[in-house]
């Protein structure tokens, strides 16, 4: 995915987009201001711009059919986004502008764990409803009812992915797992191992780096010495996730490879060539053109490629989703105040890009805030992201 050459190009982006259409009526005298986070520079950039432009897109399609109606109120949407780097720092400064400054009651989108942590210290204790990607388990839980995960994360998708490694892929005994040394990549690796280790799979490697690394030769040295059969780049962003899958094969890995966390093997691809790419499966990816996601997905995905020359990724249809959600829930409740807001959001399902959305995870987190969806695994072959197979999280299947 390209990057945009600057932050300040991303939030004019998104604010033009929103600032484009001009309503009728109240329209024109009403604004809510949403906000967006995310990395916008750095390797785990893509993430952010595709937050941004899935929540863009339905802004601008509310916007263009005359604005939100929300009781007898009509508002056009502006989106106001910020870089954190996939910093924990940088985030919590982003979030105090959003919601002192820019006086947002509402934050849809934001990746990487521990930046989720940090930007809940000013969303809970000012109820601002937070949806995000982040994959760190204890970004939901009773203590935080305001955040919601709007993509499936690591608990979610884990054990159903390895339960078709182990039915599909018999041969394969041994798995090693790398991630970053972060929230976000302790989390993913533990549920991978739960996920092995329930299963009847041996760890070879359970192994974490610093985020920004280049030089993945001596880890991978040591995990490769122990003889896994297949490689879990687990929570490693796309950047670094095509260094290790390229460096791997230099030092003769040819193995099966996983990318639990996978969400954008374009960039893999393009950074760790098609040999090195070639086989991956990932749970938490989706090609918008195949037949195993909705024709709501499909549509979603050319116009998104129309739009921007690129394909999108699981982010940005998840941020769309979760966009469309909290807006529906919005005028559900009549009302723009957040504690009703909430109450509208935990009432029903809700009719998605995806289909039927529910929210579930109350026996992972002890609190219904996990949005649920149909999974699909993906597979690269000669350079492109095929859908192989749909599987249910376990959660689901009750």
């Amino acid at each position: 995915m390209r990057i945009p050459g600057s932050i300040a190009a991303v939030v004019m982006m998104a604010l033009a987009a929103a600032a484009g259409s001009t309503t009728p009526g109240a329209a024109q005298d009403k604004t809510l201001t949403i906000g967006v986070l995310g990395p916008l520079s750095g390797g785990a950039a893509s993430y952010g711009v595709e937050l941004v432009r899935g929540a863009e897109m339905r802004a601008e399609e509310i916007n263009k059919a005359g604005g939100l109606k929300v009781g007898s109120d009509v508002y056009r949407i502006k989106l106001v986004s910020y870089d954190h780097k996939a910093l924990a720092a940088d985030a919590a400064t982003a979030a105090n502008k959003l919601v002192f400054q820019d006086k947002v009651k509402y934050i849809i989108g934001n990746a990487v764990g521990a930046t989720c942590n940090a930007v809940q210290t000013v969303t809970e204790p000012e109820k601002v409803l937070f949806s995000f990607v982040c994959w760190g388990t204890s970004n939901l839980g009773p203590d935080k009812p305001h955040s919601f995960r709007a993509m499936l994360s690591q608990w979610e998708v884990a054990e159903p992915f390895y339960r078709w490694v182990k039915e599909k892929h018999p041969q394969i005994k041994r798995v090693a797992a790398i991630s970053p040394n972060d929230t976000s990549g302790k989390d993913t690796n533990t549920a991978v191992v739960k996920a092995l280790k329930g299963l009847g799979f041996e760890v070879a490697a359970d192994e974490y780096y610093e985020r920004g690394t280049k030089d993945f030769y001596p880890i991978l040295t040591k995990m490769l010495a122990a003889k896994p059969d297949m490689l879990d780049v687990a929570a490693a962003p796309p950047g670094e996730a095509g260094l290790i899958l390229k460096q791997a094969r230099e030092l003769g890995f040819k193995g099966p490879k996983g990318w639990t966390a996978g969400v954008n093997p374009v960039t893999v691809i393009g950074i760790a060539g098609k040999e090195a790419a070639e086989g991956v499966w990932s749970p938490a990816n989706i090609n918008v053109k195949s037949d195993f996601v909705s024709a709501t997905v499909r549509r979603f995905g050319e116009e998104y490629e129309k739009r921007y020359k690129e394909v999108p990724g699981v982010i940005a249809v998840a941020n769309y989703a979760a966009f469309d959600v909290f807006t529906k829930a919005m005028q559900d409740a009549r009302s723009l105040d957040t504690d009703k807001v909430l109450t509208a959001l935990t009432q029903k399902p809700f009719d998605t890009v995806w289909g039927r959305l529910v929210l579930g995870g109350k026996d992972t987190y002890g609190i219904d805030r996990q949005f649920l969806y149909p999974m699909v695994i993906s597979e690269i072959r000669d350079g492109k992201v095929i859908d192989i197979a749909q599987v249910l999280p376990a959660a689901l299947k009750k």
